[in-house]
């Protein structure tokens, strides 16, 4: 997978989605227009339509018209390409806060809340992945590997503090604003903690050993600077992302929430589509023939029975990195 297929790749995807997007704009509002009795469920005020309904000419112009022209930017591959998905970021990220304070005000529209956040993390994400590609990945600046191993550790503490600790809880708030029932069973909560530290050592083992033969972190501007293919890389090309997307799961099961899992699977898609091409772009071009054999014999998923074998870490003069997903 060269550089410019991998962007082609995500480029397409993005106009997929952005085309989608504006899309579903248009049709939100034809059924707030043609059926009323559907606006009760995004109302901003419990006994008014007037904050909703004044909503329409920047969210068709902004977010559905310029939706629709960032889809098509993507596809004709434009020079104004990044200037018209950020254009659309910004316009969704505005719109989202000002949702959210208007809920914090008046306990409704959380709804709309969430689903404004979810469209403003999918644009962002595809508004950084077509802005930086494979220039994201950066390796390592020369250090001991005691030093990139403690780095590994406080990114590890700061990222799944937020992505698995901050927003799970600020997700349940919202569901229960929503009325969302809550998943309960018996031993759910020990299940859950079971499986959270398993599937976390995972995480832990892929991070130290990235650090430790990768001489890097999972940070992909602090990159790792040889191709890692031990350890659990051994067995299955993406050992953090199986963790990463695990850990989100056991979280869910933990809180008993049915959005968490949808948190989780975006997690998972963003990573898929986005950032695994450009990723494994970037490990072909520094290593050629060698990660490509270790592409073919180790799957992205699915791990392998027996471990795969080779010489050992694999040195690239150039910005080297290891074949890790990301926290």
């Amino acid at each position: 997978m060269m550089p410019e297929y991998s962007n082609q790749k995500v480029r397409q995807v993005a106009a997929v989605y952005f085309l989608l997007q504006g899309t579903v704009v248009f049709l939100w509002w034809a059924l707030l227009i043609l059926q009323p009795s559907a606006r009760r469920y995004f109302l901003l005020e419990p006994d008014s339509e007037i904050s909703l309904l004044s909503f329409w000419l920047p969210d068709l112009f902004l977010v559905g018209l310029g939706s629709l022209v960032a889809g098509w930017l993507c596809l004709r591959n434009s020079g104004y390409l990044r200037i018209g998905v950020w254009f659309v970021t910004g316009s969704i990220s505005y719109a989202a806060l000002y949702c959210l304070a208007f809920a914090l005000f008046t306990n409704v529209g959380w709804l709309g809340v969430l689903l404004m956040f979810a469209a403003m993390i999918w644009s962002g994400v595809f508004s950084v992945g077509l802005s930086f590609g494979q220039g994201m990945f950066r390796k390592a600046a020369e250090t001991s590997t005691n030093w990139i191993v403690a780095k590994t550790i406080i990114q590890i503490g700061i990222v799944w503090s937020i992505i698995l600790g901050i927003f799970p809880y600020m997700i349940t708030l919202v569901e229960d604003k929503l009325g969302v029932p809550r998943l309960q069973f018996a031993y759910q909560k020990p299940l859950a903690v079971v499986l959270l530290v398993m599937i976390s050592a995972l995480g832990i083992w892929a991070a130290i050993t990235m650090s430790r033969i990768g001489l890097g972190t999972p940070l992909p501007l602090d990159h790792a600077k040889r191709l890692v293919v031990s350890g659990p890389y051994a067995y299955v090309r993406n050992p953090m992302a199986v963790s990463g997307i695990g850990q989100g799961f056991a979280v869910a099961l933990l809180l008993g929430s049915p959005i968490v899992v949808l948190y989780a699977l975006i997690g998972s898609l963003i990573w898929q589509l986005v950032f695994r091409p450009l990723e494994e772009s970037d490990l072909l071009g520094r290593f050629g023939a060698q990660y490509e054999e270790y592409h073919r014999e180790v799957k992205c998923w699915i791990p392998r029975v027996t471990p795969y074998h080779n010489d050992g870490a694999i040195d690239s003069s150039n910005s080297s990195v290891s074949p890790s997903g990301r926290m």
